[in-house]
């Protein structure tokens, strides 16, 4: 194929673009200021390779961006890329070879979508640590994925290859990751939407119920957060639970001492 192409070569032609869901074959070339981030899709080993890829597998920000820039090219499209970063533009040129495999979302069965979902959740926590925001963004798609079988009750192994329980099972899982990360951006009331079926189930992780009690400490609904605490068998020797406790109690005291002062000054 030509380096450059005439307008017509897009011109009355139906083109397929990568869907969400698609394996496809690229090449990158002539990537510059990568300058140390972390990439698969942009090493030095696969420059002006051909390599497979497949879209909702990235692992770090850049790759999430190169997955990006693949969705909107068709097969034989050769473009100059650019990432821009707080410092400087990373370029590079990718070519969109050819697509093994598609499927829009709304064409996948129920247990296509659990599988997806579960990639994704698995996607965010490996990214959890280095790059929270980007594991959010993979926990709010599973979830949207999974919200569209609500309720699940009506799935069945025999009838969907997956069962109800799976499927509330790896939700629950996506909400708890969820609330980490809304924890992490001090969006406490988003965490409480996120962890209302801590309320609802008898079995609740620990995880959920800590991040739940969590935010309420923070909203300073001190009774609420003691109570779920409480709720743990053997909390006072779990050390994280046992550490928020400690705190909620001297929070509290705190906040009564405080109120009281305020009293006083009103009525002096």
């Amino acid at each position: 194929m030509d380096k450059y192409m005439p307008i017509s070569w897009y011109i009355g032609t139906e083109w397929t673009m990568p869907a969400k869901v698609s394996k496809v074959v690229v090449k990158v070339e002539e990537v510059q200021n990568l300058n140390g981030r972390e990439s698969q899709y942009l090493s030095n080993e696969l420059i002006e390779q051909e390599q497979k890829v497949e879209i909702g597998s990235a692992l770090t920000p850049v790759d999430c961006y190169v997955e990006l820039l693949v969705r909107q090219l068709v097969v034989g499209e050769r473009a100059r890329c650019f990432i821009a970063t707080k410092t400087e533009e990373i370029r590079f040129i990718l070519t969109l070879i050819k697509i093994e495999e598609t499927k829009e979302i709304y064409k996948l069965n129920v247990a296509e979508m659990y599988a997806l979902a579960m990639r994704y959740k698995e996607n965010g926590v490996v990214m959890f640590k280095q790059y929270p925001y980007f594991a959010h963004a993979y926990f709010s798609r599973a979830a949207k994925f999974l919200i569209s079988y609500k309720p699940f009750e009506g799935l069945t192994l025999h009838k969907d290859g997956i069962s109800s329980e799976e499927m509330q099972m790896l939700f629950t899982q996506i909400q708890t990751n969820l609330a980490a990360c809304l924890l992490n951006e001090q969006r406490y009331d988003d965490v409480l939407y996120q962890t209302k079926f801590v309320e609802e189930h008898p079995n609740a992780t620990e995880k959920s119920i800590y991040r739940r009690a969590m935010a309420f400490y923070h909203l300073k609904e001190f009774e609420k957060a003691q109570k779920l605490i409480e709720s743990v068998s053997n909390y006072q020797g779990k050390k994280e639970f046992a550490k928020l406790h400690q705190r909620l109690g001297e929070s509290w005291k705190t906040s009564n001492e405080q109120y009281k002062n305020v009293v006083k000054r009103m009525f002096s």
